[in-house]
């Protein structure tokens, strides 16, 4: 990815069976890339097609410096229990320009 981009970042979080991790298994869903957090019930991830997609506007990929970003993804299960994970991270690319368009 490159600083500038506006994207969602589609994410696919399974349970231990192998299964995807829906809406209805939740109370919610947090991913931090970076120092970016959103949350599902903070209405600012949804759910598309299997994966928990993560909006990017050009400005927040701007903020990112070129290198590996750092990313986690935290569960809160309907029973209350909370799980997290270490994803792979993003790769940001430094942008020539500057300018959002």
């Amino acid at each position: 990815m490159m600083q500038g981009n506006a994207c969602n970042l589609g994410i696919f979080i399974l349970n231990n069976a192998g299964s995807p991790v829906t809406p209805e298994d939740v109370r919610d869903v947090e991913i931090t890339v970076g120092q970016l957090r959103k949350t599902y019930a903070g209405s600012q991830l949804y759910y598309q097609d299997g994966r928990w997609m993560f909006p990017l506007t050009q400005q927040e990929t701007f903020r990112f410096r070129p290198a590996v970003v750092p990313a986690q993804v935290r569960v809160v299960w309907k029973n209350g229990a909370i799980e997290g994970k270490p994803l792979y991270g993003v790769r940001m690319e430094e942008s020539i320009s500057k300018e959002v368009l």
